[in-house]
């Protein structure tokens, strides 16, 4: 397989205008290498027992996380093996050479994210554009549904970090020309798949809903998904006045505007509330809590293997009492040219190394 260059290509867009430092609550980039070893271990003998290797993303997609969190799989996994010595590189082959191919299989028009994220067939879409109880939007329902997205973005923000965000929010589409009644519009889909880990936060902490997708219909606006779904970007047009139909479901049950207009309350309340517990984490604390939140978005996987997802005792030992570590990717410096990407992001010397060894 070949993949690294479209990859590469297509992840550039996260790191132009933005720095590691600036990632929170700690720069899991240099936290990685002390353990992701031993995680990978266990993700590699889940894929054995499931026979994943051998299976397709159809197979599969109920085990797996959202496309732009198996995006982010590559991207965390390649500055872990130059952090863990490079002593792994048949386990950091199989690893991404699996998710990039399921990414390949799941959304083949662009798998890496260049501009989007097509996830749905053309079936699929036709079945939403029809059986969704659409609402016709005005401005005022436009700028809820725009609070809604800061809502519950604040809230994944919180229940994931930097670490997995992307495991709890991804948008699919945009899927432009898209027939309704006789007229034309651009789907974009909003999915928040996950507010609900009980595994990792108190019940104070979480939303009424375990999942929210939230449907738009949009009429001369053009959206641009930069890699992962959070970093989806208005391209041109004018998102208020051009929302012409929307739906927001929240597990199966469709909600109105006094619904959403309370949601948004309650999930803005439930993300300041878990910003300040998070604070009141020392660092030893949110290593733990990074850790237990990059096991748990393959909790699925691990689940259907008969295999434990939580960090391993091995795990916790390696990186207790730890500090970060240096040098591994540029702290303060933003990238402006893919080729200075390449070389600060070791993607090169992942490809010579382990995906192209001879």
């Amino acid at each position: 397989m070949n993949w690294i260059n479209e990859f590469t290509k297509a992840s550039f867009s996260l790191y132009t205008g933005n720095t590691i430092s600036a990632f929170q609550p700690l720069d899991f980039f240099h936290f990685y290498g002390l353990w992701y070893d031993l995680w990978l271990k266990r993700v590699v003998a889940a894929m054995e027992k499931l026979d994943a290797e051998h299976k397709g993303y159809a197979e599969l997609k109920a085990l797996l996380p959202t496309p732009s969190n198996m995006r982010a799989l590559i991207q965390k996994a390649i500055p872990a093996y130059i952090g863990s010595g490079r002593g792994n590189k048949e386990l950091y082959f199989r690893y991404t050479n699996f998710i990039a191919r399921m990414l390949m299989e799941a959304c083949p028009q662009d798998p890496f994210g260049m501009s989007s994220t097509p996830l749905n067939t053309p079936p699929e879409i036709r079945k939403i554009i029809s059986e969704v109880n659409w609402q016709t939007a005005s401005s005022e329902e436009a700028r809820v549904l725009g609070k809604l997205i800061t809502s519950t973005g604040s809230l994944v923000h919180g229940l994931y970090n930097d670490v997995v965000t992307d495991f709890g929010w991804d948008t699919y589409g945009p899927y432009p020309q898209q027939e309704k009644n006789g007229s034309f519009y651009t789907l974009l889909i909003r999915n928040f798949p996950d507010l609900r880990p009980q595994s990792l936060w108190p019940n104070e902490f979480l939303s009424p809903y375990k999942s929210v997708q939230i449907f738009q219909l949009y009429q001369d606006v053009e959206w641009l998904i930069a890699c992962v779904g959070c970093h989806t970007m208005l391209k041109s047009g004018d998102p208020i006045t051009g929302l012409k139909h929307f739906c927001v479901v929240a597990d199966g049950q469709v909600l109105n505007v006094a619904e959403i207009k309370s949601l948004i309350m309650q999930l803005a309340e439930k993300a300041e509330n878990i910003y300040s517990e998070i604070r009141k984490k020392n660092f030893e604390e949110l290593k733990q809590m990074v850790m237990l939140q990059e096991c748990y978005q393959l909790k699925n996987l691990f689940d259907a293997a008969a295999l434990e997802w939580q960090p391993s005792e091995e795990m916790v030992k390696a990186t207790s009492g730890k500090l970060l570590q240096t040098g591994i990717l540029p702290q303060n410096v933003m990238m402006t040219d893919i080729e200075e990407y390449k070389k600060a992001f070791r993607l090169l010397e992942f490809e010579t190394e382990v995906l192209n060894p001879r």
